[in-house]
């Protein structure tokens, strides 16, 4: 049987609790509704089956909806397979797509061919991985600058270029410049992504692989012009000292121990909600490796993109981390909301300042490939670099209001809203300064050479390079002050309520 009863003696607060001695109604009568409606009145509170259930509906409604249309968004920007050929185009320029673990053997220090007064390292690699196993390849590495610091037995990977090319015929005629000389007009069968494709390229007197002969497999470097022809750059016998080249150290299994040891610390100290968190993270991974990436590569709108991304990956990861609970649902609204402003905003701004695109060596190299809009790609990483930030403000925000109220349920949705924007106010001044660091880390070495060139301030803050830097600061940091008081106020109005309606989540 239940009862109305009072919880505290110094107030008219009441539950709906096991009947107890001394409760308003008695255990046979069952609850007078009048009595209750009174009491709730008295209490300053709205009947417990009047607004809150309406407005937590309304939550859900407006959480329902919005996931819809980020689905329906996703379909429409979805990758549909252009961006394999993209990879194509640049693996024929040069870039290689191949990669293979071998072992240091050996390094030998002298001085390096043809500069005797420098000196040189032959690093000797045993393959490990790949289509040449076993086979061992030397290589020079001038010791200082760019050079990599290398000791035998350590493991390093090898970039690798496999022949494209077969040489179909070979005919030896006097060359145009000067009838005198003979040179060699080789035809070529090349795997392009048109197929299989002849091509006709003449090598002069001295040039790298001016021996080849019919039935010789070659590497090809080319590339296709606008007109849809293919122009050949260069041919190179095959020869595995020059198809193999030094990549980078082997990494990978420091990474893997870090990351372990990253999950270790998550799960110790959030325990299964740390755990749901980490699966967040690797759903968020998978959404930008199979949808962000690709679909921008398509040629879709990178705002677009990276707005319903973002969107998408707010869904996962904070209801993964935090379950699917009202406070999640406020959270996920504001993040929803101020990722939409941020949006607006930093089109407005990059559209201003006049940015290229064009700054950094990579988004040059990106103007070759046909569809990719490299000026959205500024504002894709604008709405990206603060969504993490916001989703941790809004989080944030609405978990504070729901522990104040938990602290004290008296408190009233103004009580509560202003208690959490203190919060918020401290949360942001450290967040600005947060973001400010993280940029001015990932371009200390630009800024340093900037200092070392003795530029004025406004001169460097005005270069392209260092002003998108100051926009996604910026815009980021507007976008996280806007989202404070909007989940605050959206967390308060919905924690907020008869006492039976609050719970801590």
């Amino acid at each position: 049987m239940l009862c109305l009863r009072k919880c505290r003696v110094d107030a008219p607060d009441c539950a709906i609790l096991p009947c107890m001695p001394g409760d308003v109604n008695h255990p046979e009568e069952g609850i007078d509704e009048a009595a209750l409606e009174e009491w709730l009145a008295s209490a300053g509170e709205t009947p417990r089956d009047e607004w809150p259930r309406r407005r937590v509906g309304g939550l859900a409604i407006a959480a329902i909806v919005l996931a819809i249309v980020t689905i329906i968004g996703m379909v429409l920007l979805r990758p549909t397979g252009e961006a394999r050929k993209q990879a194509e185009a640049l693996s024929v320029l040069g870039t290689p797509s191949e990669f293979y673990t071998a072992d240091v053997v050996d390094i030998t220090r002298g001085p390096c061919p043809g500069i005797p007064d420098a000196t040189c390292s032959d690093a000797t690699f045993e393959l490990t991985a790949g289509p040449h196993t076993g086979s061992v390849i030397t290589q020079i590495f001038p010791e200082g600058g760019t050079s990599p610091t290398m000791s035998v037995g350590q493991t390093v990977i090898l970039s690798y270029v496999p022949a494209n090319a077969l040489v179909v015929d070979a005919v030896v005629a006097p060359c145009d410049f000067d009838p005198e000389q003979d040179c060699r007009t080789l035809t070529l069968t090349i795997e392009t992504s048109e197929g299989p494709t002849q091509l006709d390229h003449t090598l002069f007197p001295g040039d790298f692989g001016a021996d080849l002969a019919v039935g010789d497999e070659a590497v090809v470097d080319f590339f296709e012009d606008q007109s849809g022809e293919f122009d050949i750059l260069g041919v190179s016998p095959v020869d595995l000292e020059r198809q193999y080249n030094f990549s980078d150290i082997q990494r990978r299994g420091m990474l893997l121990w870090l990351a372990l040891a990253f999950a270790v610390v998550v799960v110790a100290l959030g325990g299964l909600r740390g755990a749901a968190a980490l699966f967040g993270l690797v759903a968020s991974l998978l959404v930008l490796l199979l949808f962000v990436l690709p679909a921008i590569l398509d040629g879709r709108s990178p705002v677009l993109v990276a707005v319903f991304g973002s969107a998408a990956i707010a869904y996962l990861a904070l209801y993964l981390a935090h379950g699917f609970t009202r406070m999640t649902t406020v959270a996920l609204i504001g993040t929803l909301v101020t990722l939409a402003l941020t949006a607006v905003l930093s089109a407005v701004v990059v559209g201003l300042a006049d940015f290229t695109g064009l700054a950094s060596e990579e988004s040059t190299l990106l103007t070759l490939f046909e569809g990719i809009d490299v000026s959205g790609l500024l504002l894709a990483g604008v709405v990206l670099g603060a969504a993490g930030a916001i989703d941790d403000v809004t989080v944030t925000q609405a978990s504070a209001v729901w522990e104040l109220k938990a602290a004290n349920p008296r408190l009233g949705a103004s009580e509560l809203f202003r208690s959490g924007l203190r919060i918020g106010r401290d949360h942001i001044a450290s967040m600005v300064n947060t973001l400010l660091l993280a940029y001015a880390g990932a371009a200390l070495p630009l800024l340093v050479l900037f200092v070392l060139s003795e530029q004025s301030l406004g001169t460097v803050a005005n270069n392209e390079v260092v002003a998108v830097e100051i926009v996604r600061t910026l815009v980021g940091s507007i976008g996280l002050i806007g989202a404070v008081p909007l989940t605050t106020w959206l967390a308060s109005v919905t924690a907020h309520g008869p006492r039976t309606e609050v719970s801590p989540r």
